[in-house]
């Protein structure tokens, strides 16, 4: 049966099965083109012509059914490989043609382009001869375009990932990684396999590692956004702090399709914000610490003697620095030997608290002092600093140290009065601050020990002033008495004898009451400072004759045996002075010894040359000095303590008056005593012309 080149059928009149092929053909929803053995197209259906839209009758149909049109020679089709598989159709073969992008142009059908794929299909006569091929097309344009939308849309997704600052992830619904990371794996450094499943675990900081994968299996189960904090390890090992979020991709049926996710670097902000919020712990710190520093001072300046000054600086001290060891120490004397005056210790020392031997002057307590100089050291600075060795004879006993810290106690004029000192610090070392704060309070104690001593003092000479005024009353008072009966007996007497004998009572006292009232303007001169002196060449030898037979009648009257030893080398020996305000000097001197001297006494007046120096001693085996009194037997109302008959007489001002009329010449004085009843020896230096 042979079929015309329009058709395809046989040129018969049409069975009931042709005519029923034609509709099929015709009707059929799939794009059916019909080729002849030698690639020539004889026949397309309705739904070919939709597929290109090409309409019946159109110039481009007649062109494809022509002989002009073959596909096999199609430009487009020859390019895309498909002329191979159209050959292994016409071979008698069913094949599977790939897609092809077709553009319609070359058929003349401007703007139409499609994605399709097709299958060849040969039809054979009764011999097996291939008479046709049927080629079926099917349009997957749309799915093409799909495919290529979504692949730019991934492309986009990498370009951008690459891109941005962020590490951009994808995880499976399940929470596994199974998608490749450039960005994760320029950050952190891991191959693709060392990053996927759950090995990017692995570049996690240790101390977040369990925080981060319980967090993120807890979001998978429920399905909810992944967010937390966590230090990844960047390429050269460094751990950042990233910010890191992931949502879940929800599919059709509202199931996980898989979970996309980014690490944002937020380690500057991080640290910043840990700066800020270290600052702001610190001043608070520092605020809460000034207040205590402030309290502490506020508590110092309310006490005001020396004993409660020291308590409260160690309790105050110990709690501010939190320590276990807090003592002060004043400085006693010329050799830098220090009393234990007050000390705070913890539970940890409470075997210590009854140690209260002070230091000897050597060691490191001393060095303090000397140098007033703060010293900080560690345990270890503490154990190899050279004078550290110790304390004296008590060091056995001594708390054990554990770290130092010690302040010297300064007053007013700079010189060390003592040390504040701490140790074992409860954490760490001792830092700056601490010094600092030991600093501040042991100025603020210094001055107060200051303040405390002189408010003893004037407290002390406020009593003396008492005790002088009552004493001049009753000294002014005893005069009176014997003047006013001989001014009565001269009233009623007749007898020379008796009127001679009043008028030597009444001249007696009135000399004596000359002479308090002279050394009460001494006194007023030497407070005011108005004493000045007729300065002269004045020789040693009759400045000692004139205090000598000035001081006689007292010294005759206590009945005492008065040695008077000067150097031969003094005959001539002058001084720059008033003859007047040191024979003062001397016979002062010499009435005090009379006057403390029990009667038939021993008083020595010595001189010698010593150096560019005259010596004057005077020395007594009387009652003796006090060591309490000792100190401040030269200051102005100091008085030793007086027998009940007050037979000793004076006010209290001779010894003042004599060191500021030696300070006057240039010299200075210096009293000595072993004790009460062991007599006493006061020492005048001159400085010789």
């Amino acid at each position: 049966m042979s079929s015309t080149p329009e058709t395809g059928l046989s040129a018969a009149s049409p069975t009931y099965p042709e005519v029923r092929f034609r509709e099929l053909f015709e009707q059929g929803p799939g794009s059916i083109q019909l080729l002849d053995p030698e690639g020539y197209t004889i026949r397309v259906n309705k739904a070919w012509e939709a597929l290109w839209h090409i309409h019946e009758g159109s110039e481009v149909k007649r062109h494809v059914l022509s002989r002009e049109y073959n596909v096999l020679r199609d430009p487009q089709v020859v390019e895309a490989g498909i002329t191979p598989y159209l050959r292994r159709a016409l071979d008698g073969e069913s094949v599977a043609i790939p897609a092809i992008h077709y553009d319609t142009t070359a058929i003349g059908v401007p703007g139409r382009s499609r994605w399709v794929t097709a299958r060849a299909h040969p039809i054979k006569d009764g011999e097996g001869r291939v008479v046709e091929v049927m080629l079926m097309h099917e349009d997957i344009t749309e799915h093409v375009q799909a495919e290529t939308a979504l692949r730019e849309r991934e492309e986009r997704f990498r370009t951008l990932a690459m891109a941005s600052s962020q590490i951009v992830w994808t995880n499976t619904s399940d929470g596994r990684v199974l998608n490749d990371s450039p960005s994760w794996r320029a950050y952190t450094g891991q191959t693709y396999e060392e990053w996927k499943e759950f090995g990017w675990l692995d570049a996690v900081h240790p101390d977040d590692r369990e925080r981060a994968y319980r967090v993120w299996i807890d979001c998978v189960a429920s399905r909810s956004v992944y967010e937390t904090e966590y230090r990844l390890r960047r390429a050269d090992g460094v751990y950042r702090w990233t910010a890191v979020k992931g949502i879940p991709i929800l599919d059709g049926r509202g199931g996980v399709r898989e979970w996309v996710g980014a690490n944002r670097d937020i380690h500057d902000t991080v640290m910043a914000q840990e700066a800020l919020a270290e600052r702001l712990d610190r001043e608070q710190r520092q605020s809460a610490l000034l207040a205590k520093v402030a309290s502490a001072s506020r508590t110092l300046h309310t006490v005001l003697s020396v004993p409660d000054i020291a308590e409260v600086l160690v309790q105050e001290v110990r709690a501010l620095l939190d320590v276990h060891q807090a003592v002060v120490s004043l400085t006693e004397g010329d050799n830098w030997t220090q009393a234990i005056n007050a000390v705070s210790l913890s539970e940890k020392y409470a075997a210590y608290r009854a140690f209260d031997a002070r230091t000897d002057g050597s060691g490191i307590y001393a060095e303090v002092c000397r140098t007033n100089t703060p010293m900080r050291l560690t345990q270890a600075e503490l154990e190899a600093h050279p004078a550290w060795k110790g304390f004296g004879r008590h060091a056995a006993r001594h708390p054990a140290m554990r770290g130092w810290l010690a302040v010297p106690l300064i007053n007013r004029k700079g010189h060390n009065i003592g040390l504040i000192q701490v140790s074992d610090k409860v954490q760490g070392d001792f830092t700056e601050q601490d010094e600092a704060i030991l600093v501040q309070l042991a100025s603020i104690a210094a001055n107060g020990f200051e303040n405390a001593r002189l408010y003893g003092s004037l407290r002390e000479q406020d009593r003396r002033k008492d005790e002088f005024l009552a004493m001049l009353a009753h000294e002014l008072r005893n005069p009176l008495a014997p003047i006013a009966s001989a001014a009565e007996l001269l009233k009623i007497s007749t007898s020379p004898e008796r009127i001679r004998a009043s008028s030597e009572v009444i001249a007696r006292q009135v000399r004596h009451m000359t002479s308090l009232v002279d050394d009460l303007l001494d006194v007023s001169r030497v407070t005011r400072g108005l004493i000045k002196l007729d300065q002269a060449l004045v020789g040693i030898g009759p400045v000692l004759a004139n205090a000598v037979e000035q001081s006689r009648p007292l010294v005759a009257a206590r009945g005492h045996t008065l040695t008077v030893e000067v150097a031969p080398e003094l005959a001539a020996a002058r001084v720059h002075g008033d003859a007047t305000r040191l024979v003062q000097v001397i016979a002062n001197l010499l009435n005090n010894a009379a006057k403390y001297t029990p009667s038939g006494g021993t008083i020595v007046l010595d001189a010698a040359r010593v150096g560019a120096r005259v010596r004057l001693c005077v020395t007594d085996n009387g009652i003796g000095i006090d060591s309490g009194l000792l100190p401040q037997v030269f200051d102005l109302f100091t008085q030793a303590e007086r027998t009940p008959d007050r037979s000793q007489g004076g006010l209290g001002i001779g010894l003042a008056l004599v060191r500021t009329m030696v300070a006057l010449h240039g010299g200075e004085v210096q009293a000595h005593s072993d004790g009460p009843g062991k007599g006493s020896t006061f020492t005048v230096w001159l400085p010789l012309a």
